[in-house]
């Protein structure tokens, strides 16, 4: 596993794994990003550092927690969970983007926590990519990702939050994964590999009802019939009986 170290600038900590001679320099410029990657709270920052481009995350409560808590943590375990399972998955070839620490700034009871990681230059999300590629690169990129999906599981690290804003594609068309803020190590069975991939299933019917299907029934066939190759396990019968109950109890309901 990978060696991090902890530097304290004021009522900052920076847990990192790289060489900065100006500590409170890369804080600054960290909590001060140059530009957001998005709007509203808690927005990707965007900050270049000697002559490196990096992503400044920072972790927010989900619902009406984050109302109560103002995206305040009691400890670190959050970030440091993300970070030791992202070099995990570096230090076994899986192909994550570069995470190069987190920032804890001190609070009177909790911290404000945040994720930092090196900016993929020039690369899209999934979503994008199906949009706008031909049919053939959108076959083989199903294919890679039902290849990838199923290397995480063998990796020991189920995700019940992956979808497809958070896989990259750099201008080689190679796959970079990222934001592993809710993923956690442990022996991942069928029924994990299911979650996953309804969690992925309704983030692409949620993008096809705002902009139009931006994966076809084809592509999705595709990714499961490669998952179903490499594992030995018959998924996707079992996904369409389990879609076919969702259906039925919608209708009751």
């Amino acid at each position: 596993m990978a060696k991090f170290r902890r530097e304290k600038v004021g009522r900052y900590s920076l847990v990192h794994r790289g060489e900065f001679a100006d500590i409170g320099g890369f804080v600054r410029k960290a909590m001060n990003p140059d530009r957001r990657l998005a709007a509203g709270r808690g927005a990707p920052g965007l900050f270049d550092f000697d002559g490196k481009r990096f992503v400044c995350r920072q972790y927010l409560h989900g619902g009406w927690l984050r109302g109560v808590t103002k995206g305040t943590f009691l400890g670190e375990q959050r970030a440091e969970a993300e970070l030791n399972i992202t070099a995990y998955l570096e230090e076994n070839n899986f192909p994550v983007v570069e995470a190069l620490g987190y920032i804890s700034r001190r609070g009177i009871i909790a911290n404000d926590l945040f994720f930092v990681s090196v900016f993929v230059n020039d690369a899209r999300d999934l979503i994008e990519y199906f949009r706008t590629s031909d049919g053939r690169d959108r076959l083989r990129m199903a294919r890679e990702l039902g290849i990838y999906f199923f290397m995480l599981g063998e990796l020991g690290v189920y995700h019940p939050d992956l979808h497809l804003k958070n896989v990259l594609v750099d201008p080689l068309a190679h796959l970079m994964f990222l934001d592993f803020d809710k993923a956690l190590r442990k022996k991942v069975t069928l029924n994990d590999y299911e979650k996953m991939f309804w969690r992925l299933d309704r983030h692409v019917q949620k993008y096809g009802d705002q902009f139009g299907d931006p994966v076809t029934d084809r592509e999705r066939a595709i990714f499961l019939r490669t998952f179903e190759r490499l594992s030995g396990q018959k998924i996707m019968a079992r996904m369409q009986e389990n879609r076919g109950k969702k259906e039925r109890s919608a209708r009751l309901g």
